[in-house]
């Protein structure tokens, strides 16, 4: 990965410390398509800037880098990916960390383009690279309908 610096997260509570409650660090992670059986893994780094959040997300295959520009409040995370590759569309992530800091998990979607592109929808978690443990290949969770509708809802803020 370029452009960003892995930040200084500490550990979670794997090591009998205080739980992390920042996102700030590098993470590994699986994203898995709604009404599929596939998906893929990724990389990420986060820096936290007050309740600002960037960072970069490598994905296996060809799908490469992208930047990520968002916000984190504990537990909850909202951030855009936006490919380096000019042709593909941004993805939107929302997401909640766990009470011990090491496990972000969420909904991704991409709306489709006036142009007819885009369109996908999913689930993706993610572990602290530095935790100690890996993800499971069935450690997917179910995309539920009421996380669909409050995907799609406008917010009332």
């Amino acid at each position: 990965m370029t452009g960003f610096g892995s930040g200084s997260s500490g550990s979670g509570s794997g090591s009998g410390g205080a739980p992390n409650h920042s996102v700030s660090g590098s993470w590994m992670g699986q994203y898995f398509y709604f009404g599929r059986n596939d998906g893929g893994s990724f990389e990420a780094v986060f820096i936290e800037i007050g309740p600002h959040l960037e960072g970069s997300i490598l994905d296996d295959g060809q799908l490469g880098e992208a930047i990520v520009n968002g916000t984190f409040s504990y537990p909850d995370l909202r951030f855009s990916k936006k490919y380096f590759k000019s042709n593909l569309d941004p993805v939107e992530y929302v997401g909640t960390m766990n009470a011990d800091g090491n496990v972000i998990s969420g909904t991704w979607w991409i709306l489709p383009t006036a142009a007819g592109g885009g369109a996908g929808l999913g689930t993706w978690i993610a572990r602290r690279a530095d935790s100690g443990t890996e993800l499971e290949d069935d450690e997917r969770f179910v995309l539920k309908d009421e996380e669909i509708e409050r995907v799609f809802q406008p917010s009332h803020n």
